[in-house]
């Protein structure tokens, strides 16, 4: 795919390489014996590609013709159509410079050869190229090439060219002419053609396994999501399984301890029903005796004995007191015996719940065992299936590097077709040329027999026949009668060619007579618009070249800036932080497509950027930054508000010693609350609030010692 890209490039190259319009038209023109331009007859290596042409310059747009006059008609062309000028090498008169080889150049650092010599082109155009170039060296560097600068005329491979006189020439070299040499054919042979299919069909096959690789690619991914979720499922149900594990034993042991609180509440319960019972036997027993009290009582009461009768009120009370305490007892105990039947129906209702919660945990548990094993079978099964992914993905990689073998077998095998069909192409091309040749003079065969046919009578007479006499004393008779038999043949076949180019021009008929004045503005236009496109590309040309020189002010003006910015802000930074720092370049290449970095090392810190610095740090790094700017292009006037804010007491001095520094190349104010810096002041005014809504201006004296701005 490489050599097929490289082929439709220099194809794309060949066509630009037609030069100016003044050898298009010479190009384009009939004119028999122009060989091309310098640019087309020359091929040589890529390497060295940048260097011949830099060393060939404008002469890789002189146009190489067989002989002066050749030339001399394509100049008298150039007249006539107003299409500029150009430069005619002719090969019969073509006087190369004649150079001498220096032996010692051999020897020298840097040196790859003469540049002659590194052309490939055919044997003819030999002495071309050596006016081309004449003497010119080729080094590899321009340091090499610096050592024998005023010697030889020298051109190195990144472009630079240093003359016998001393003068040196480089810079960028993205504005080159379109004009290259070419590196090989752009014609294509049906082997190509037959190579370009197979190298189609290898890529297809390249991009069918990239598709495989990437559709088995996104199915490990998949496989390796579900896994992920899969093992995800089986920790989360895993802790659930514990945790209902350990609300079981919980339940378990609140099931222990109601069974043992409601044992004890059937033993209180017992005992409370044992002391009912007793008293509900002693409760008639006294009621009877209360009877007898009562009956003794209206008996004593009939008696009237005082005496009796207070110690039987005595004892009633006394009676009635033990029923009350015994009838509350009784009410207490029923009222307990109430409490524990409900505290019993309320453990026996827990209880019942506790059996239902652990039969559902031990569903729970089954279930959730069974989908474990099922995640586990899962689990299985998809470690099978990346395995299996796998292997077949590192098949198709092993496919992948052998199509890519073949690939390369066959870039190379197209590689040797080029160059066989580059030597058969040079032959063709002679082939063309003599074969162009022969129809032009086949053309003006034709011609000159159409202009001898119109001067023939019309219509043509026609010639008796030549009776030969059998006489033996007729030998000249006889050679002219043979003549006149070829000259009668020959008129016939002359008028019947005139007749069917008579046939042929009234096939022709009507004439449209528009036609030729519209092709007579036609070109009329077309000659306009060639010389305004002329002048139009040599306006562009001078646009690019002054394009070319102010990027060149503007990078050299950037880079002394920067380089000038850069040194003070290490020397800067060095002496406020104690340590060290620099600015980067995004790009050093192409400053103006990138940004800027500042990159700083504090002391007893490793490199950090701006974006992850302290607060101190990046005070600190920007006033360096400032400093640094004010060094190199000082200001009339500098105001800082708090720059020490966030600085400790160190800092602060170095900032203020540092400001002292400045101040020799310019005024600053400067707003702080930090002692140091109001110590180091020149002159200071003190700025506090004061009763009210306003401040107020204060003038300090400070102490002699005090020298800072």
């Amino acid at each position: 795919q490489r050599q097929l890209d490289k082929l439709e490039a220099q194809a794309q190259a060949q066509q630009e390489a037609q030069g100016t319009y003044a050898t298009k038209v010479i190009l384009e023109s009939s004119i028999i014996g122009v060989c091309g331009l310098v640019a087309q007859l020359g091929r040589v290596e890529p390497r060295y590609q940048l260097a011949l042409e830099i060393a060939a310059g404008a002469r890789l747009g002189n146009l190489v013709v067989e002989d002066d006059s050749v030339a001399a008609a394509g100049i008298e062309l150039l007249k006539q159509k107003r299409a500029g000028r150009a430069t005619f090498l002719p090969l019969t008169k073509i006087q190369p410079r004649q150079f001498s080889e220096t032996v010692v150049l051999r020897y020298a650092k840097g040196f790859v050869d003469y540049a002659i010599r590194l052309i490939d082109c055919d044997p003819r155009y030999q002495k071309v190229f050596a006016y081309v170039f004449g003497s010119t060296v080729v080094f590899e560097t321009l340091n090499d090439a610096r050592t024998y600068l005023g010697k030889h005329r020298i051109v190195t491979l990144d472009g630079e060219i240093l003359e016998i006189s001393g003068a040196m020439t480089g810079g960028s070299t993205s504005h080159r002419s379109g004009l290259h040499f070419g590196t090989s054919d752009t014609m294509e042979s049906s082997e190509i053609r037959s190579l370009r299919t197979r190298l189609g069909e290898i890529e297809q096959i390249l991009h069918h396994c990239e598709g495989l690789i990437t559709t088995e690619s996104a199915s490990v991914k998949q496989i390796t999501q579900e896994l992920t979720e899969t093992r995800a499922k089986h920790s989360e149900t895993k802790l659930r399984l514990e945790q209902l594990q350990r609300e079981i034993e919980q339940s378990q042991s609140n099931q222990g301890q109601m069974r043992t609180l409601l044992a004890k509440n059937n033993q209180e319960l017992s005992a409370a029903t044992q002391r009912l019972e007793t008293i509900a036997i002693e409760l008639p027993q006294q009621e009877s005796q209360l009877a007898d009290l009562r009956q003794q009582l209206a008996q004593l009461e009939e008696s009237q004995t005082h005496n009796e009768w207070q110690q039987i009120q005595n004892i009633i009370k006394t009676q009635e007191a033990q029923l009350r305490e015994c009838e509350q007892a009784l009410r207490n105990t029923e009222k307990q015996l109430q409490q524990k039947e409900n505290q019993q129906q309320r453990l026996r209702d827990q209880l019942t719940e506790g059996h239902r919660k652990i039969a559902d945990y031990q569903t729970q548990i089954e279930s959730w065992q069974q989908q474990q094993s099922a995640i586990n079978t899962h689990l299985e099964t998809l470690t099978k299936q990346i395995t299996e992914t796998t292997f077949a993905l590192r098949q198709l990689e092993e496919k992948l590097g052998q199509e890519k073998q073949k690939r390369d077998r066959t870039e190379q095998h197209l590689q040797k077709l080029r160059q066989q069909h580059q030597e058969t192409s040079w032959q063709q091309q002679k082939l063309q040329e003599t074969q162009s040749a022969r129809v032009e003079k086949l053309a003006s065969l034709q011609t000159q027999l159409q202009d001898q046919a119109a001067e023939l009578p019309d219509p043509i007479p026609e010639i008796p026949p030549i009776v030969k006499k059998n006489s033996p004393s007729s030998d000249k008779k006889s050679s002219e009668g043979i003549a006149l038999d070829s000259l009668a043949a020959q008129l016939e076949q002359l008028q019947k060619e005139l007749r069917n180019g008579q046939k042929r021009l009234q096939a022709m008929e009507p004439v449209n007579m528009l036609a030729l004045e519209e092709y007579d503005r036609t070109q009329a236009r077309l000659q306009e618009l060639s010389e305004k496109l002329e002048t139009i590309a040599g306006e562009r040309t001078e646009l690019l070249l002054r394009i070319e020189n102010f990027t060149t002010l503007r990078y050299r003006a950037f880079k002394e800036a920067f380089d000038a910015v850069n040194e003070n802000f290490q020397a800067i930074f060095a002496e406020l932080s104690d340590g060290d720092g620099y600015l980067q370049l995004d790009d050093p290449e192409d400053p103006f497509s990138g940004g800027l970095n500042l990159v700083a090392h504090p002391k007893g810190k490793p490199v950090r950027r701006l974006a992850s610095m302290s607060g101190g740090e990046k005070s600190l790094t920007a006033l360096s930054f400032i400093f640094a700017l004010q060094r190199y292009r000082p200001s009339p006037f500098y105001a800082f508000d708090e720059v020490d804010m966030f600085l400790d007491g160190a800092n602060v001095q170095r900032l203020a010693k540092m400001i002292k520094q400045q101040a020799k190349l310019a005024q600053f104010i400067v707003v702080s609350l930090r002692r140091p810096m109001i110590e180091s002041a020149q002159r200071t005014i003190g700025v506090t609030q004061a009763r009210g809504a306003y401040t107020q201006v204060l003038g300090l004296k400070l102490s002699p010692k005090s020298t800072v701005n």
